[in-house]
């Protein structure tokens, strides 16, 4: 049996409010934020993220599309 690798790209902002908490955290600005949280949690996806501060989503989708055959949805 074969696995299947699914993934989901997008981007946003970084912003500069302020976050009372511990650990890596950042506060981000993302354009339809409620729907990609519902697909995020219907489609079984984990709540962790990566996140940088370029704006690659596009390529990304591309290279994981491409060259590993990754089902990916950009948000």
């Amino acid at each position: 049996a074969q696995g299947l690798i699914r993934t989901y790209v997008g981007e946003g902002v970084f912003t500069d409010d302020p976050l009372d908490t511990f650990g890596t955290r950042a506060v981000v600005q993302v354009d339809g934020l409620q729907p990609l949280m519902k697909y995020v949690c219907k489609n079984g996806f984990e709540h962790h993220v990566a996140m940088n501060a370029s704006h690659t989503a596009g390529v990304l989708a591309e290279a994981f599309e491409t060259y590993f055959e990754w089902d990916v949805y950009v948000h």
